[in-house]
């Protein structure tokens, strides 16, 4: 039989406090003298304790829970949104549940379902399309929302993203400097807008120097990714040099490289899409297109809460931008063997 767990009222008579100075430590409603904070944290777990958010909220009318509904948190790009949120969440006294539609747009609907269920503050939301799920394109909106790397703010609806076609630009700019004028763009869905313009970006930048530009569609799945990259490079000269726009394009990428035994900055060049150590930890790391991951979760959060605290101004479109950051992946034309 699981033992039970202690009441507020026990956490509060060992702390020798009363139970609404123990409510105040875990809600955040008033300030609680720092001592005893943290003697009745101290107390509270080594009892066991916790609180009971469910009942909190309805004692005060107010929800402390705030969901956040991703594409894939296999994709680590998501995986480190979610983390600044939930750390931004946290500091504000509120509790994030996470759902995962796994690039399905029938279980994006039923977990976003689930999450209203919940009846939450808010809700952060990355679509699996560039539409808005169908339980919420219907007219107003159930919970405040902020919609995440999706151009939504048509639809009446708060966005932040980045400048996908500056990104593109980013890529081609750099490889254009070190004299590359065959580039081939390793793209993950097209349908999606966001990759549409960081080709585009690209593509034009590379053009307008007079190179050519291929576009090469791979898929979310870094495996199946690399399957449909051997095909390419099976039809067509080697291009001088590579771009990843995203993450899980730029595993497909560097796997596809090791199993024709190709090394990213002598063979050719490759720029790749977000920045994770794993990208630094090889022989000769990678260059990338580094998303501002914390300064999106910042503004998505400062937005919501906004929201959630009543502000009504219209819809904002927040943009904000990347930078590259050149390491030995990527060398001169003529270093290339």
């Amino acid at each position: 039989m699981s033992q039970r767990r202690p009441s507020i009222r026990e956490v509060a008579r060992a702390a020798g406090a009363s139970t609404a100075t123990v409510s105040n430590v875990f809600t955040g409603r008033k300030a609680v003298n720092a001592d005893l904070e943290a003697r009745i944290r101290s107390l509270a777990e080594s009892m066991g304790y916790r609180p009971n958010r469910a009942a909190a909220d309805l004692r005060s009318g107010r929800s402390r829970v705030v969901t956040m509904l991703v594409p894939d948190l296999a994709d680590p790009h998501f995986t480190a949104l979610v983390t600044e949120v939930e750390s931004l969440a946290g500091a504000d006294g509120y509790e994030l549940l996470v759902a995962n539609a796994k690039n399905d747009i029938d279980t994006e609907h039923g977990r976003l379902d689930a999450l209203l269920a919940w009846q939450p503050a808010g809700l952060i939301l990355v679509p699996c399309t560039d539409h808005l799920p169908a339980s919420l394109d219907d007219g107003e909106l159930p919970v405040p929302t902020v919609i995440a790397d999706r151009g939504a703010e048509a639809r009446g609806v708060d966005s932040v993203r980045i400048d996908n076609r500056e990104a593109g630009e980013l890529a081609a700019r750099h490889l254009l400097a070190l004299g590359h004028r065959r580039v081939l763009l390793a793209a993950s869905d097209r349908r999606l807008e966001a990759i549409r313009e960081r080709c585009h970006g690209a593509q034009r930048a590379i053009e307008t120097a007079g190179g050519t530009a291929g576009i090469v569609e791979l898929g979310t799945d870094p495996d199946e990714g690399a399957r449909r990259l051997h095909d390419e490079l099976d039809r067509m000269p080697l291009p001088t040099a590579l771009i990843a726009v995203t993450d899980m394009t730029t595993l497909a990428v560097l796997t596809c490289l090791a199993e024709r035994r190709l090394d990213p900055g002598r063979d050719l060049s490759l720029v790749g899409f977000d920045d994770y150590p794993w990208m630094r930890a090889r022989r000769r790391p990678i260059t990338a297109v580094a998303q501002p991951v914390a300064a999106m979760a910042g503004a998505l959060w400062a937005r919501l809460r906004t929201r959630m605290e009543g502000n009504d101004d219209p819809p904002s479109a927040r943009v904000l931008h990347c930078q590259l950051r050149e390491r030995a992946s990527t060398t001169a034309l003529d270093n290339n063997r």
